[in-house]
């Protein structure tokens, strides 16, 4: 039997997240996942995979999309999403009903947790057809909405997944079919 420090429960966004985290500060890891692998994901899966996050400006977007063409830059306007403005928006749709120190640690590290998901090989693309409209020959942004995952939500759960993986933690998948364990025949998976 293993001995873990960590056990996450889940396989979304989040989930694969947290493992990263905990496996940076020398932990070892088990994730555990009900959902068979076509389905894994939570409900990252379902999401566009935008994130929003606090920019002031086109080289906080350049950070986050270091492919960003010279062109993309010439015709956007990508204005600027504040921490006051995300405060606002977290207030409104909450009902002020969220947990302050949450909502403070979402808001003021929302930007380098972006960058350290970037920096795990989750790549990241402005969300022109969603969240951008064309005025006076320039796309401007709006709604707080200004990044994506490349693939949406799936694209999301496989660019944490392929690092979690890389750094060789265990994943633990209950096979719905059956409840005896069996070695996954690929990625470094135990199917249960």
């Amino acid at each position: 039997m293993s001995e873990y420090d960590v056990i996450v429960v889940g396989g979304g966004n989040a989930a694969f997240c947290a493992a990263l985290a905990a496996q940076e500060q020398g932990a070892k890891v088990v994730m555990l996942e009900a959902a068979p692998e076509d389905e894994a994901g939570g409900n990252s899966r379902f999401t566009a995979g935008s994130i929003r996050v606090v920019y002031n400006g086109v080289e906080d977007i350049k950070t986050l999309v270091p492919d960003l063409t010279q062109a993309e830059i010439d015709t956007t306007d990508f204005g600027t999403y504040t921490a006051d403005q995300f405060f606002d928006d977290m207030a409104r749709v909450t009902q002020h009903r969220a947990d302050p120190d949450l909502v403070e640690l979402l808001v003021t590290k929302s930007f380098d947790t972006l960058n350290w998901m970037r920096e795990k090989g989750v790549r990241f693309i402005p969300i022109y057809g969603r969240q951008a409209f064309k005025i006076e020959g320039k796309f401007k942004f709006w709604g707080g909405l200004t990044v994506e995952s490349v693939g949406g939500g799936p694209g999301l759960i496989l660019g944490c997944g392929l690092q979690h993986h890389h750094l060789g933690a265990l994943l633990l998948r209950r096979e719905r079919r059956t409840e005896r364990c069996i070695p996954a025949t690929h990625h470094n998976h135990i199917v249960l």
